[in-house]
């Protein structure tokens, strides 16, 4: 009997297109950048240890290199290319998910820097649910709403994206102090907040149904495994809008825990449409999240504080990250944090059909004001 693919790997794959590409970038600015022949290096011992393909790009400028068409016949799902002093990497999501990639940049910055690369296992264990619900119980009846674009917009699969920092230390200091949700939990409420102030402002027919998007780890052993070990929870703003902030990020605490315990995560086995050939169920499945009852959130926002992991002294010369992520056909807009040295990196990612430049630094500046909020709560 032929070996069914990973469903992750799969269903990646099948809604893969020109105007909703399933791949993401990960930015690398460096104060020290390693030699480029060093890079080779690793990124050859990266792909022995990992069994990924990777392909050396041409440098050329950050916008081309994160839009180029990624053709996945040509057999090779991560793509890099160094630009002075800042290494870009693209990486499908047919083969890899957020933490596999900074797993697979550890490795290949260790080489490169003349450290011992740290001994991870290649192979991808994922958790297992006994039972687990479709729907978390904190779910609107129905899906939640798009974020609000432009009515005559169209998606045209060209990424824009724009970063920021700010400090994190003391933010997550005061999470820890003040106890009952992480910093994690934090970042999350101020995108909903985000979110449901932006619908609020352009749609003014009542409370705004907002949901996220989070990926989630489900790997067995939690910083092991190459490959896509991340399915996904869906977080909503069911709170009352007169709570603080702070009682807002208890009750998205709240909603984490009900859906980790109840397997809202869970990743079926073996679905029909992957004993089906892709001709006819990439269709099918395009078809099947396309329709209004599927609940594919408002917008993604995912937030990597340990992704460096045991590779830690590889990454000590990067003093910037951005993170460009993948936008599903029916949402417009992601948002991606890393937390590095004490500074988080929140990357805006939209498609540039949907929202426009003032439209993305109007949302950014919505951001910076609930962590000016939160500081205020917090400190």
């Amino acid at each position: 009997m032929k070996a069914q693919p990973p469903l992750l790997d799969f269903a990646f794959k099948l809604v893969d297109s020109a105007v909703s590409p399933q791949d993401f970038t990960l930015i690398l600015h460096f104060d020290q950048p390693p030699d480029a022949q060093a890079l080779q290096a690793g990124a050859k011992s990266a792909c022995e240890i990992y069994g990924a393909r990777a392909k050396r790009e041409t440098p050329i400028d950050l916008d081309a290199f994160v839009n180029k068409p990624f053709d996945l016949h040509l057999g090779y799902p991560i793509k890099q290319t160094l630009i002075g002093s800042t290494l870009a990497t693209r990486f499908h999501h047919v083969a890899a998910d957020g933490l596999s990639a900074a797993l697979w940049l550890g490795h290949q910055l260790s080489v490169a820097y003349g450290l011992t690369p740290p001994m991870h296992s290649a192979e991808l264990s994922l958790r297992r649910a006994e039972t687990s619900v479709r729907r978390s119980q904190f779910a609107y009846e129905g899906a939640c709403d798009p974020l609000w674009t432009c009515g005559r917009a169209t998606r045209t699969g060209i990424r824009r994206w724009t970063t920021f920092r700010f400090d994190a230390t003391d933010l997550r200091q005061a999470c820890r102090r003040v106890g009952g949700f992480t910093y994690s939990d934090l970042l999350a409420t101020c995108a909903l907040e985000v979110f449901g102030q932006w619908n609020q402002q352009h749609h003014r027919n009542g409370r705004p149904r907002v949901g996220l998007w989070l990926p989630m780890n489900i790997r067995s052993r939690s910083f092991e495994g190459f490959g896509n070990g991340t399915s996904r929870i869906r977080l909503y703003a069911r709170y009352s809008p007169s709570a603080s902030l702070l009682d807002k990020t208890r009750a998205i605490r709240q909603q984490v825990s009900w859906t980790t315990e109840h397997g809202e995560w869970a990743v079926p086995e073996l679905p029909l449409f992957t004993r089906l050939p892709s001709w006819i169920a990439a269709p099918a499945l395009k078809r099947y999240l396309n329709r209004p009852s599927i609940d594919m959130a408002t917008g993604v926002f995912s937030h990597a504080d340990r992704w460096a992991g045991d590779a830690r002294e590889a990454f000590k010369h990067v003093d910037r990250i951005e993170c460009i992520g993948l936008l599903h056909p029916r949402q417009s807009l992601a948002i991606n944090a890393a937390t590095h040295q004490g500074q988080t990196w929140m990357t805006f990612t939209s498609d540039t059909g949907l929202l426009g430049d003032a439209d993305i630094e109007q949302l950014v500046e919505m951001y910076k004001q609930q962590i000016a909020l939160a500081r205020k709560e917090l400190l």
